[in-house]
């Protein structure tokens, strides 16, 4: 696929929307604007395109906001480590921590010496067997409610695009995401950090973030994107001249001992070219960002946040299934 290919692709894709004003979308019940939101980042491996630029390591500002966060993933909802947070009566090292306090705060009360009511009797945990019920304390999430979560393939517009860049020999798609997120303004707003491409030890190929935010008149939605390229190799000649930065928060040990086992180890790093750009968006269009070494399409739908639902519509539900 050639660019101007590329081109005619992103513009035919974006018939398929109607333009809407973003001020003229009235806020949710809870006085947000909410969007859904779909990006896919590619890489454009165009030769005479791609090594037009000199890219230089004093040249990159690579790195993460404090305030950047993860996309939430129905996969990580129903890991092991996570489940005991996640059903009540079942105490995290936290809870814990608070009943030891309370425990030592009842022991120096009993030595004062004032006090000489006695306690009231202590409820007795009742004894099973018990019925089989529902475990109301087990909280799936509500995918139509959930913020920065990534939804399953069937909400997304864009598997016909993320083919057609998949069979181009120029093309190779390393991110595709669909999710919903109230917009803010900027300094509301907070970075998604962003992963995709082949694995190389703690990196990927493609790392970042990008940032759904208002511009300050609040009629546009703006996509802020700070995003780097990684070519790795087996050579550790001036490998010392490139550094790539991890994510606030990020521990070696978050990667399992089985997942490393797979990930194939970047002993050198040959090139990082970086994608700073901003844009303002109209919502309901289809908006290609370029740059020699990537490119970015992204929509953003206008969305109608629903109320809370009650605990009992969720029994006769089948629980969402996890794209793996």
């Amino acid at each position: 696929m050639s660019i101007r290919s590329l081109h005619r692709l992103v513009s035919a894709a974006g018939l398929a929307f109607s333009v809407a004003a973003v001020d003229s979308i009235a806020a949710s019940y809870d006085g947000f604007r909410w969007f859904q939101v779909e990006v896919s980042i590619f890489t454009n491996d165009y030769p005479d395109y791609r090594d037009a630029e000199l890219w230089s390591p004093q040249r990159l500002e690579l790195g993460y906001p404090p305030q950047a966060i993860e996309f939430r993933r129905m996969a990580d909802f129903f890991r092991i480590e996570n489940f005991a947070e996640r059903v009540s009566g079942t105490p995290t090292e936290e809870q814990i921590g608070d009943v030891n306090s309370q425990q030592a705060e009842q022991q120096t009360g009993d030595l004062n010496p004032q006090q000489t009511e006695e306690p009231p009797p202590t409820a007795v945990d009742p004894v099973g067997p018990f019925p089989l019920s529902s475990t109301p304390g087990l909280r799936l999430p509500d995918l139509d409610r959930e913020s920065f979560m990534l939804l399953p393939a069937a909400n997304s517009d864009f598997q016909t695009t993320n083919t057609r860049l998949d069979s181009s020999p120029f093309n190779r798609l390393l991110f595709h995401g669909v999710w919903r997120q109230p917009v803010v303004q900027p300094e509301d707003a907070s970075p998604l950090i962003v992963r995709g491409g082949r694995q190389y030890g703690l990196h990927h190929e493609l790392e970042g973030t990008l940032t759904i935010r208002f511009n300050p008149n609040e009629d546009r939605v703006v996509i802020d994107t700070n995003l780097w390229l990684t070519e790795f190799s087996n050579a550790s000649s001036g490998a010392a001249e490139w550094e790539l930065p991890l994510p606030p928060g990020f521990m070696p040990d978050d990667v399992s001992p089985d997942t490393q086992a797979d990930i194939p180890a970047a002993v050198g790093i040959s090139r990082i070219v970086q994608m700073q750009q901003s844009r303002d968006m109209r919502s309901t269009e289809f908006h290609y960002l370029d740059h020699p070494a990537m490119g970015v399409v992204v929509t953003v739908l206008p969305y109608e946040l629903p109320p809370p639902r009650s605990p009992d519509s969720f029994d006769t539900e089948e629980p969402p299934q996890p794209d793996l």
